[in-house]
Formats: structure tokens, sequence, C-alpha cells
């Protein structure tokens, strides 16, 4: 007899679309291999946009449940959200798409994948199988320096309690993910060729986003054919790292090495920056948020190295950050200096 197909929602943002797309390629190669390219899931997509659908769909039309035609669940509009979960077995959290800068403040974005984790959460049905995708571990916690820690935190708790059955509600936590270097101020930073920081003896154990979305397929595809995997001492949580821990002076090294040009490590002494956070504009809880990180990194919060999970989960050892520059190295234009 054949296995029944499982159906899980998918709540797509503009800042999730390239994880989701990332998540939707690793479940079709998965299935490619080990299932006859015939999956043991699908996707049922809920977006703000219809165009979100739409473009997932125009990639892996196989993955996504229903037609093209119909109607998208709407994650904004609780009666849509209520409906599309009546119709799934289970439910994706991975809203905050690859994690981003953990240096970035709060803005549309982050307030939209916030916005639109907790309107799932708070619809989550009980014994409906969830898997909650949490970025920068380490700075996940009630207490979290970040709004986006904290935000994670308080969803994962929801979550927690909605969900009937502990062993059908998986979390994954991820340290902060190697695409955080193609946006925002570390973007600028690498293209203007000075990677300035104040974090001087902090590690952190950058992660590959497509690493962590074969990750998240590989334990989908686990849930689908009912199987387990070992769990952490903290039951249901799933550490993933990246294979070494890097300082920001040898950040800078590889990217030199792998742009062609240098990018040269400056410490940014801790006291200066909230003055020239101040001149910038920036706002004073912001800059406060922003040390915060800073403590919490030097004092070792992202240094952690363990991918035994990982491993076992894609049958092979993490990308290296080494390996991501090589991939991405005509991403960092260099800044005109006029």
């Amino acid at each position: 007899m054949a296995t029944r197909c499982k159906t899980f929602l998918l709540p797509v943002t503009r800042r999730g679309l390239p994880f989701a797309a990332s998540l939707l390629r690793a479940t079709a190669e998965k299935a490619a291999v080990s299932f006859g390219g015939v999956p043991p899931l699908q996707f049922r997509v809920a977006a703000a946009s219809r165009e979100h659908e739409r473009a997932l769909r125009s990639l892996f039309p196989q993955l996504l449940a229903g037609h093209a035609d119909e109607p998208v669940a709407n994650w904004t509009r609780p009666e849509d959200v209520a409906e599309a979960l009546g119709g799934c077995d289970g439910a994706i959290l991975a809203a905050s798409g690859s994690g981003g800068d953990v240096f970035a403040v709060q803005d549309a974005a982050m307030s939209e994948w916030i916005d639109c984790e907790r309107r799932i959460a708070a619809s989550i049905p009980k014994d409906c199988e969830v898997l909650k995708l949490s970025w920068a571990s380490g700075l996940v916690g009630e207490r979290s320096p970040t709004a986006a820690g904290r935000a994670h935190w308080e969803i994962e708790q929801e979550l927690v309690a909605a969900v009937g059955d502990a062993a059908k509600l998986r979390m994954v936590r991820a340290p902060t993910g190697m695409d955080a270097f193609l946006q925002g101020r570390l973007f600028d930073l690498v293209c203007g060729r000075t990677l300035s920081t104040s974090v001087k003896r902090g590690r952190v154990a950058l992660v590959h986003p497509l690493d962590v979305a074969e990750s998240l397929s590989a334990l989908l595809l686990q849930a689908a054919k009912r199987e387990d995997v070992a769990e952490s001492p903290d039951v249901g949580v799933f550490a993933l790292t990246g294979p070494e821990a890097l300082s920001f002076q040898e950040i800078a090294a590889q990217l030199s090495e792998g742009i062609g040009e240098q990018v040269r490590y400056s410490h940014f002494p801790q006291w200066a920056v909230q003055p020239a956070r101040w001149i910038q504009g920036v706002p004073g809880d912001a800059i406060e948020e922003e040390l915060a990180v800073v403590r919490a990194l030097e004092g070792g919060a992202q240094q952690e190295v363990d991918t035994t999970l990982m491993e076992t989960l894609l049958g092979h050892k993490p990308r290296s950050f080494r390996e991501f520059v090589a991939e991405n190295a005509k991403a960092w234009p260099r800044a005109s200096s006029s």
C-alpha cells in the first residue's frame, strides 16, 4: 500500500521567499534520489501576496498542493489560516528566511515575518506536526538582546503550549547564516573592503543557508515517513552549526582570498559605537541592542561547533565559509570611493 502524501502549510514572506525556494529545491532533489521522483509530502503556501505562491509554483509545481487557479491562503486573515491548517498535516515556520544580519535593527521585513509566524502559531491545532526554524542560536531567549531572538523564543513557547503531542514539535536552531554577508551592513562593509566591527575575540560558527534548508527537508521527509532521529538533550530542539567557529579576522582573510582583493579587518571600539550610531541617526534602543549583541558574541554565544546532527541529516559535511565565498565571489563589487 502506498504511503499517504502528507501536506505541510508553508507560510511565506518577502524575506522568507528565497529560503522557501531553497527548501523546496532540497526536497525535490531528495525525492528524486530516494523516492523515485515522487515525494511523500507536499506544501500548501500561505502568503500575503499571490505572487509568492506563483513564484514557487513556477519552479516546483510537483511539490505544491492544489492548482494554480485556486485561491491562496492569506496568512493575514485568521479564517484563511484556520481553513488551510484544517487541510494540512503540519506546518513549517521558517518565514524569517535565512537569518540575516544579527546586527540589523527591526525593520518592515522583520516585522512581517514576526507577525506571520505569530499568526500561524496562534492558530495551530492540537496534534499538528510543526517544524519551527529559529535563527541566531545563542541569541534566542526570553531575555535575548535582539528583537528577533525574543520573537523566536516567544513563538517557540506558544507552539509548545499549542501542540498536544511533544513528539510532533521539532524546533531547529541555527547560528548566523553565511548569507548575512550578502545583505545589510555586513554586505556594505565587504564592498567597502573594510570589515569594521566591535567583535574582537568572539567567534561565530557560520552556517550555509543551503545546509539549513537541506536539513529541514530531511527532517520533513523523516516526519512524512514517521521516522525519528536522536534528539539533543533539550528535547525537541535540534541544534545546527557550521563546520568551524571563525573570528572576524579570519572571516576577513577568507573574504580577501575568495574575492581576490584585500578585505581589511578593523576593530571598532565598543565605546565609539554609541556616538557613531547616534550621528547616523540610529535610535538609542537599537544602539543598545547592537552593543548587547557584540557582548554576547564576545562571550561565545555562537562559537559552539557540533556538526554531528547536520552530517546525519545531510549525508555529508556542512559547507565551509570558504566554499560560500567562492560561490559568491562576484557578489561583492568594490564600493565607489566617490
